[in-house]
């Protein structure tokens, strides 16, 4: 894989930048990376651009062309919050062996007729799909978690090393923005270096000419590989707003419906079945555990995470760790047998 030293600002232009954008941009706020490091963590985080009044500043054709160029260092968000789409499918490897593990899915999606480029990062790679049309984040994310479960490769959760793939949230409430992703193409202001696509030379114009050739997946193929698919829980790192009381009600009217479509079987709803209130941290609800408390432990140290997207996929986090069997028939909803079973 191929690598330029950041001193080595390049001739971008703006037909270029066009050209980039067209590809990656599906909403127009943006992050950028810092210049300077933090002085206690030593870090270059990213961070939302803003105006005077701390509102999002839409990302213009001169600071794509900017990044290209070398001059600073965005990350774009996945989801466009108005179709809950994204145009493309990243995967973020960045622990011990994780190009190997790229590797895998790269080859486990060539399997399924679909093209993907690799991308060296500053850690480990990114493992970029590119999409016809965009297309909906909880499809794309299902299909992703469903082959790295297949492979038996980790998937980044409760801050232990493993993939993460963006969009890294099924669908996003009004006023979330879900989790950024660097750009192609532009230096890390950590390593001071630039990352190209391994299938091309390391110049603009053969990398996105890659971009421009490589095969898209359109929407009859993901969603013919989606169906049936039962979703693989992840655990989304957001930027958690302040908790807020809510009443049992209150969040139930509020989810997502169950994405996996309608079915003759009645489908169990968690949130409706609750009987104590939830409160709001991040893309979660946080209560009692129910299945703790027939047990007696403290609600605050054996609790329940729902997630807010998609409230199939939930979770105890007490010292017993309540299965989801157990947390049924503690509200009275045991599972089918024949569910069990299937």
């Amino acid at each position: 894989m191929s690598t330029t030293i950041a001193s080595a600002i390049l001739p971008a232009t703006r037909n270029q930048a066009a050209e980039y954008a067209d590809i990656f941009v599906n909403r127009r706020i943006y992050v950028q990376q810092s210049h300077a490091p933090n002085p206690k963590s030593g870090r270059h985080y990213f961070y939302k651009v803003c105006d005077r009044k701390k509102q999002p500043i839409g990302l213009t054709r001169a600071t794509v062309q900017s990044h290209l160029a070398g001059d600073c260092t965005i990350g774009f968000y996945a989801i466009n919050p108005e179709t809950q789409c994204s145009k493309w499918i990243a995967i973020d490897a960045d622990y011990a062996d994780s190009l190997q593990d790229l590797l895998q899915l790269q080859q486990a999606f060539r399997a399924d007729g679909i093209e993907s480029l690799m991308e060296q990062s500053r850690r480990g790679g990114h493992l970029w799909i590119f999409l016809a049309e965009p297309l909906p984040a909880v499809l794309c994310r299902l299909y992703v978690l469903n082959i790295a479960h297949v492979l038996s490769i980790a998937i980044k959760q409760d801050k232990k090393d493993g993939l993460e793939v963006f969009p890294r949230q099924n669908f996003l409430q009004p006023g979330e923005f879900g989790n950024a992703i660097r750009c192609p193409l532009g230096i890390h202001r950590a390593s001071q270096l630039r990352y190209w696509f391994e299938d091309a030379a390391p110049n603009l114009d053969a990398q996105l000419q890659l971009l421009r050739e490589v095969p898209r997946l359109g929407r009859e193929q993901l969603e013919s590989l989606t169906a049936g698919l039962s979703p693989v829980e992840d655990d989304p790192v957001v930027v958690a707003s302040a908790p807020a009381p809510l009443s049992v009600l209150a969040v139930a009217s509020v989810h997502q419906p169950n994405y996996l479509g309608s079915s003759k079987r009645p489908h169990f709803d968690i949130l409706r079945s609750l009987t104590t209130p939830m409160r709001r941290e991040g893309m979660e609800y946080k209560g009692q555990c129910p299945s703790c408390a027939s047990m007696g432990l403290d609600p605050k140290k054996h609790y329940l995470k729902v997630n807010i997207a998609n409230p199939d996929l939930y979770r105890c986090f007490g010292a017993v760790r309540c299965s989801k069997e157990m947390i049924r028939e503690a509200l009275g909803c045991p599972v089918p047998v024949r569910s069990q079973f299937a």
